[in-house]
């Protein structure tokens, strides 16, 4: 059976029959492309970008758009020739028979692009930071072990949000963590408990139990929350309590500072 590759035309290319040797044996870029705002985007990403001849696009199965794709896309609009596409579909579930399942999936379909062509996988804010791309690595190595692999890191959604609020993320001696807000109550009090400064992700399903913990510390004043980064939906509220009721976005996070934020941002 022919598979085919959607090109960034809608025209379908051929993948192969399987009985035709490949071109040839692509490289794979992990590029980051920052949290939001194309101007965030690497010299390195769009040198990339401008000329790679597949582009892998991650998206969770309720998916109405790609974020890290519209990032991209006043890059690949200049492209002579248009890119190719493919999307791999990471569910959004804890269960590790479908996350491995879905893995070994996206890894074949993977191998079956890289074997004509480089291929750059695109993710907000840090290829490598709480991204899929580390997970979609153990999947193929067991089937490419001579894979080469190049990693662009880009701009995390902490070191734009604490730009915005032009606020040292630590100084000195302060010690830093960035976690889960899923993490269980005990463990996320122990956390703030040891640290100076808190980076809170993942906050949307559990924001009013993290307000509780906060409130109890004393901590939700030294708080700001921050939405959806670089985009013209971005939103700062620093008094979070007015939260209270919403519901957040995915791309949300609280910063918790216990020295404080510098009086103009604050």
């Amino acid at each position: 059976m022919t598979k085919t590759l959607q090109t960034g035309n809608g025209t379908p290319e051929p993948m192969g029959n399987g009985s035709e040797a490949p071109v040839k044996k692509g490289r794979l870029y992990g590029i980051g492309v920052g949290p939001g705002d194309p101007d965030l985007l690497t010299l390195g990403a769009v040198r990339i970008l401008e000329s790679v001849p597949t582009l892998a696009l991650p998206k969770s199965v309720s998916d109405g758009g790609s974020l890290a794709l519209a990032v991209v896309e006043p890059v690949l609009s200049k492209r002579p020739v248009p890119v190719g596409r493919i999307e791999l579909v990471f569910p959004m579930t804890k269960d590790r028979v479908i996350l491995e399942e879905a893995r070994n999936a996206n890894a074949r379909l993977l191998r079956e692009a890289l074997e004509y062509g480089d291929v750059a996988f695109i993710s907000v804010g840090d290829i490598l930071f709480y991204s899929t791309f580390g997970n979609l690595l153990e999947g193929l190595r067991p089937i490419l072990p001579d894979l080469s692999v190049v990693v662009v890191p880009g701009i995390t959604s902490i070191s734009a949000a604490t730009a915005l609020l032009v606020t040292p993320l630590v100084q000195g001696s302060e010690s830093f963590a960035a976690v889960p807000a899923t993490y269980q109550p005990e463990t996320l009090g122990t956390i703030l408990d040891l640290h100076e400064t808190v980076v809170l992700m993942k906050i949307h399903r559990v924001f009013p139990q993290i307000l509780d913990l906060l409130r109890k510390r004393g901590l939700a004043e030294r708080t700001v929350y921050l939405a959806e980064i670089g985009t013209d939906r971005q939103e700062i509220v620093r008094d979070i309590g007015q939260l209270e009721g919403r519901t957040l976005p995915y791309m949300s996070l609280l910063i918790v500072r216990k020295n404080g934020f510098r009086p103009e941002s604050a």
